[in-house]
């Protein structure tokens, strides 16, 4: 199953039709609790389009450090979902011009992590669990080239690309909502012509 699909489901069972008020199974129940966290991307991203091309410049995320620090706190999180590639709408670097030419738009910018404040919880406690820092920041870099035909006028314009993981908070031993964190690992160039 593509990821697409794999979307599609979890987004299609994160709305089940509920039989009566207060009457949903435990497996409804279940399954509507874990895909809460992954129905949805929040304001400020898109996910990467057919004029977006996507360019990794981090590696793999380390494995998570010892859940020590969450058991101390109290918290914990899961049906963790991720990662999945999305683009931020704030805008690194753009570039324009007639064809017939080659635009060529290069990027380093350093860009932060990302971390819902939705639902309390502590960064260091989700930094441990996924394996990165979600208060730190990333420098990311890459190029692209993109042909502008004659009589057209192209555009590039560049966005950051994350790695988005949706996950439950739980503090001691109850849900206390779905919450995300994102890690800087690229570029989004969308790319396209008028």
């Amino acid at each position: 199953m593509n990821r697409i699909s794999k979307i599609a489901v979890l987004a299609s069972a994160a709305i089940l039709p509920m039989t009566g008020v207060g009457t949903a199974s435990a497996a409804q129940a279940a399954t509507t609790e874990t895909t809460t966290a992954s129905a949805s991307i929040p304001d400020g991203f898109f996910k990467p389009g057919a004029n977006t091309v996507v360019k990794r410049t981090a590696s793999a995320v380390p494995a998570p450090t010892s859940s020590a620090a969450s058991a101390r706190a109290g918290y914990s999180l899961k049906n963790i979902n991720g990662p999945n590639e999305v683009c931020g709408t704030t805008k690194l670097q753009k570039t324009s011009g007639a064809g017939k030419t080659t635009l060529v738009l290069t990027v380093s910018k350093s860009v932060s992590a990302e971390l819902s404040s939705e639902v309390a919880v502590d960064a260091e406690v989700v930094s441990a669990k996924l394996g990165f820092k979600v208060t730190g920041t990333t420098t990311v870099e890459d190029q692209t080239r993109y042909e502008v035909p004659k009589g057209k006028f192209g555009y590039i314009e560049a966005y950051p690309l994350y790695d988005m993981y949706n996950f439950n908070v739980y503090y001691g031993g109850h849900n206390k909502g779905a919450s995300w964190a994102m890690r800087p690992v690229g570029v989004c160039f969308n790319q396209w012509t008028d």
